[in-house]
């Protein structure tokens, strides 16, 4: 997982495994209000196939507090198999980070 984070905003892409599932969960969190659009790509290529999944949406992220912008839910075999960023442009600067 890698972050990218300036004064204003942060991202990460928290991955959750559980037994029967890797969930992607977007995340953002800013030191002050802030409002934008984000795009959340998810690219998976395993023994059970290929996929490619693209959310985008807004989102408005209060001072100081983290905040979920989507999820997405992969069968188990995407762990060590999946390409994910998570890219955010707000009124003045774009903010992207990647996982794995």
């Amino acid at each position: 997982m890698q972050m990218a984070a300036t004064a204003a905003i942060e991202c990460t892409i928290r991955a959750e495994p559980d037994n029967k599932s890797l969930r992607l969960a977007a995340v953002a969190r800013s030191a002050t209000a802030v409002s934008g659009r984000y795009d959340f790509l998810i690219i998976k290529r395993s023994e059970t196939g290929s996929s490619k999944n693209v959310q985008s949406g807004t989102f408005i992220l209060q001072g100081g507090r983290e905040q979920v912008l989507t999820t997405v839910a992969l069968d188990r075999s995407a762990i060590g198999h999946y390409r994910a960023e998570l890219a955010l442009q707000s009124d003045h600067e774009r903010f992207t980070c990647t996982s794995p």
